[in-house]
């Protein structure tokens, strides 16, 4: 597996770039000022980071995104900001279609000069976290997001301060940080291969016995080094990370399929029904069945008048990050 150091080349005469995908992420385009589409290999299928801000929204699809170190079920829209090198990941169910725009204004950016940036520097802060933004904000961003795709020149430029300023003043309970720490890329890329070979060997063998020893034995490091590379860019020691991975896919049977728990829980890659469904319940904070009552629920009141807002449905699939167990609830995930 390549890795993913992600760079990114602006075209001449921008300041950012624009990506939009119609079938999956693989089949990415950037869209010149002039309106003209050229092809790239996307890399959100594939753990990357890139030194660049990254505002996604995902216009259909669903599935896993990794952003940092939480592990979450989406369902589009979805809207996420992306900091400076925070890793992230999207696993797609299947097709999917979407925008991205991505900017750097480091630090001794001339942007910076403005006086009227300044209130911008707390939402750079949160985002080297990841953001995860939802309700009328997300909404008005992503007609502001679409219309920068018609745009031009002074226009284009017009309606990226706009989505800042928009993201910016968004109210706390629908601009949510998504990881619960910021993370630091691996300098070696031997390193970076090695953690992509281990996720990608999760994802495609996690409902099988998945044996550490033989994902050891494809990193070409020793045990030590492995574990100590592996939670400090994810966040998570291999086994949470194989056991969230896990009961994000239970989760997401619970509330598509009307399977039977027992079905659910070998198809996740659990032989033993009891560990299951504890598993379960110290991840999502309900045992499997009440989980699903429970979304059967909302998903009811949702399509009443009077029910529940949609962007707060998905909250008891996405497992708690490190930052939820020790306190604060997370909201808001789509």
């Amino acid at each position: 597996m390549r890795a993913s150091d992600e760079k990114i080349r602006l075209l001449p005469g921008e300041s950012f770039r624009l990506l939009r995908w119609t079938s999956n992420l693989l089949d990415v385009e950037t869209v010149a000022a002039d309106g003209t589409c050229r092809p790239l290999a996307g890399a959100g299928r594939q753990w990357h980071h890139h030194g660049q801000l990254e505002l996604t929204l995902f216009t259909e699809g669903s599935g896993t995104r990794f952003i940092g170190d939480s592990i979450s079920h989406f369902t589009a829209p979805d809207l996420v900001l992306i900091g400076p090198d925070l890793p992230h990941y999207w696993h797609l169910r299947e097709r999917s279609s979407g925008y991205a725009l991505q900017f750097d204004f480091g630090p001794d950016h001339p942007f910076w000069r403005f006086p009227e940036t300044q209130p911008l520097l707390d939402l750079w802060n949160v985002a080297q976290r990841g953001i995860h933004v939802t309700g009328r904000a997300a909404a008005a961003l992503a007609d502001l997001i679409r219309e920068a795709f018609g745009c031009g020149g002074m226009g284009r430029l017009a309606c990226l301060m706009r989505i800042l300023d928009t993201l910016s003043a968004a109210p706390p309970d629908e601009r949510r940080a998504i990881s619960g720490a910021t993370f630091v890329p691996p300098v070696r890329q031997a390193t970076y291969q090695s953690l992509q070979r281990a996720i990608n060997r999760v994802f495609s063998s996690f409902a099988e016995p998945l044996r550490f020893s033989d994902v050891l034995s494809e990193s070409h490091m020793s045990k030590a080094t492995f574990e100590r590379h592996f939670k400090r860019h994810t966040g998570k020691t291999f086994t949470q990370f194989v056991t969230e991975v896990r009961l994000n896919f239970a989760s997401r049977q619970l509330i598509e399929t009307d399977l039977p728990v027992s079905e659910i829980a070998l198809a996740s890659g659990y032989n033993n029904l009891s560990h299951f469904n504890h598993q379960f319940k110290a991840l999502h904070r309900h045992a499997p069945r009440a989980f699903r009552r429970r979304m059967q629920q909302e998903a009811k009141a949702q399509k009443s008048p009077s029910g529940a807002s949609p962007t707060r449905n998905a909250e008891a699939v996405s497992p708690a990050t490190p930052a939820a167990r020790s306190g604060g609830r997370r909201r808001g995930q789509k």
